[in-house]
């Protein structure tokens, strides 16, 4: 997985631990793209500083063939937007995938009724 870095505000050490932070995360997000060939997937990963506020955004999103998925948090530090935006990324990522997989796809009552599933009523 090929990951793009871009940044707004930053001091050069705040982009080098931003880089090298994102970096460690890579493995977790790549563990669950193994579906895909790897030079499918591409993750783009944004940070800004507001300045006013001394707080960082970060955006991470991963575009597979089949969906593009964003997530964005702030946070105080940078560490701390990075894990929060990667556990919604990840969390975005089993869903997608277990909607390929047709693990969430259930029928509904009534396509049961339709198909002529009789339900028992239990008292």
């Amino acid at each position: 997985m090929e990951i793009t870095f871009f940044h707004k505000n930053l001091t050069k050490a705040e982009e080098s631990s931003f880089v090298e932070y994102v970096e460690t995360k890579r493995e977790m997000i790549t563990n669950l793209l193994k579906t895909f060939p790897e030079n499918a997937t591409l993750m783009r990963a944004n940070i800004e500083k507001f300045e006013k506020h001394d707080a960082y955004e970060v955006e991470l999103a991963v575009i597979m063939p089949t969906k593009q998925v964003v997530a964005k948090e702030a946070s105080h530090m940078i560490t701390k937007a990075v894990d929060l935006a990667k556990d919604r990324l990840v969390s975005q990522i089993k869903k997608h995938i277990a909607l390929m997989r047709r693990e969430r796809k259930h029928k509904s009552v009534r396509e049961r009724k339709e198909v002529g599933i009789k339900e028992e009523v239990l008292f």
